[in-house]
């Protein structure tokens, strides 16, 4: 097949050497680089680099570690037995108005940590009892350090005047404890609240105070890893809870996992002022003073005294942990066993006194009045187990009278449980599923106490 000839002019020339042109560039950068100086330049620079690298290594190593603060330990943001912390920049009013959002401003910033300090530095293993003082009921101190021989944190809210007629100075009292009593000096901690002038209840008004707002108040300034969250309704530790745990190792390491104590509540029995039965005088239209069958030294201090009482008829128990509509603890199991015992079926309602851990657990929601329950049962639905203790328990002398509150702010509490129990059960059970744990044992209590919650709310959103 014929092929065009090739023109001339586009094929390279040869030289008068022979070697074509077109060459000579490539033969010129062949020879640079198959030069000893061009060898040599490139060893140079790869030892230099090697050299270079290597020192940086050594000297990020033996470095020194930075600190940020370097007369602090940054253990945690706030420690009250340090003189310095990281968030002391903030003021106090913006602190709490953040960790208290539901309260008003005029509560928040009129909260004083640590009024009153105790002179004892306690441990940190040990355990606290946080819980909040009547301003009315000063005593109440003196009876809590006789029962409770460890730290206590205790909440102290001024909300009526001092100066009316008939009201004593609670500060004034406050400090002449302090001084005639070493119990108090060595063990209490106290916080301060005192509502503005403008803001403050007469006397004679009933109005519910933020008891929740005290309980978290109580715990988040307890000065150790632990407390006992003690029902503010007059009731006494009656045996050494701390000394239970130091003789039972594991129960502390439960503790200290998360899990919650149960302490059982009892009442003392009440009758008729002159000992005249409450049964003749129910048709009477006069009140009745009600007396304590028990005086206050006769207090069972025990578990096998208790028992006696409860069958005798002076002692009973307390709603909050025996209601007959709830079942989370029976009480002849409790009274043979001495072992603990996990709660299986858990009641929202159930409101007794607790022992946890004061960080690391939910806190009570503070849009109640006063709540218990619904504290323990976040708790529950975040997946806390409850163990009731075998041998301890809480007494109540019947001494203090429960604060009455209107008929109107009973039913206004009612309603608000009612949807504060759906709202907890969707939060932990959408919180569960977005952590992919919600096929966790962990998750189980809100599987099980949410299943109807749960199951409403699933067809609402298929329907959609």
């Amino acid at each position: 097949m014929y092929k065009s000839p090739t023109p001339a002019s586009l094929l390279p020339t040869a030289g008068a050497n022979g070697n074509r042109q077109g060459g000579g560039s490539n033969s010129l950068v062949g020879r640079l680089i198959k030069s000893r100086a061009t060898k040599t330049i490139f060893i140079a620079y790869v030892g230099f680099c090697a050299i270079f690298t290597l020192k940086h290594l050594l000297t990020y190593e033996s470095a020194p570690e930075v600190i940020v603060y370097p007369h602090y330990e940054l253990e945690r943001t706030y420690d009250p037995e340090k003189p310095y912390s990281v968030v002391s920049e903030l003021s106090t009013s913006v602190i709490l108005s953040k960790m208290f959002a539901f309260s008003t401003p005029d509560i928040t910033d009129n909260i004083q940590p640590f009024f009153v300090r105790s002179e004892a530095s306690p441990r940190p293993d040990d355990i606290s009892l946080a819980t909040f003082i009547p301003q009315d009921d000063l005593s109440e101190l003196i009876r809590l350090v006789e029962y409770f021989p460890g730290p206590i944190s205790a909440v102290l809210h001024i909300d009526h005047p001092s100066d009316e007629a008939g009201a004593s100075n609670p500060i004034s009292r406050l400090h002449t404890m302090r001084v005639s009593n070493p119990k108090i000096r060595n063990q209490v901690d106290i916080h301060l609240i005192t509502t503005p002038q403008t803001h403050r209840r007469p006397l004679s008004t009933t109005i519910q105070q933020q008891s929740n707002l005290h309980r978290n108040l109580a715990r988040f300034f307890a000065r150790t890893d632990f407390v006992l969250l003690l029902d503010a309704d007059g009731s006494l530790p009656a045996t050494d809870i701390s000394k239970s745990f130091r003789d039972y190792p594991q129960w502390m390491e439960k503790l200290r996992t998360g899990n919650v104590f149960v302490v059982p509540g009892f009442n003392v029995s009440m009758t008729a002022k002159g000992g005249v039965p409450p049964s003749t005088l129910e048709d009477e239209e006069t009140p009745v003073d009600m007396v304590p069958v028990l005086d206050y030294n006769q207090l069972p201090r025990e578990k096998q005294t208790l028992l006696s009482h409860v069958h005798d008829g002076k002692v009973i128990l307390s709603e909050k942990t025996w209601k007959r509509t709830i079942r989370n603890v029976d009480f002849n199991t409790w009274a043979t066993q001495t072992r603990l015992s996990a709660i299986q079926n858990y009641d929202p309602y159930f409101g007794p006194s607790v022992v946890m851990r004061r960080d690391k657990m939910l806190w009570c929601p503070e849009r109640f009045g006063n709540n218990q329950a619904a504290c323990l049962f976040e708790l529950y639905l975040s997946g806390a187990d409850f163990w009731v203790l075998p041998n301890d328990f809480t007494i109540h002398s019947g001494e203090r009278k429960q604060a009455e509150i209107t008929e109107r702010e009973r039913t206004i509490n009612t309603r608000l449980y009612q949807k504060f129990h759906e709202e907890s059960c969707l939060k932990h059970a959408r919180a569960f599923y977005a952590a992919g744990e919600w096929d966790s044992d962990r998750a189980r209590h809100c599987r099980i106490s949410c299943q109807k919650v749960l199951a409403v709310w699933g067809l609402v959103i298929r329907q959609a």
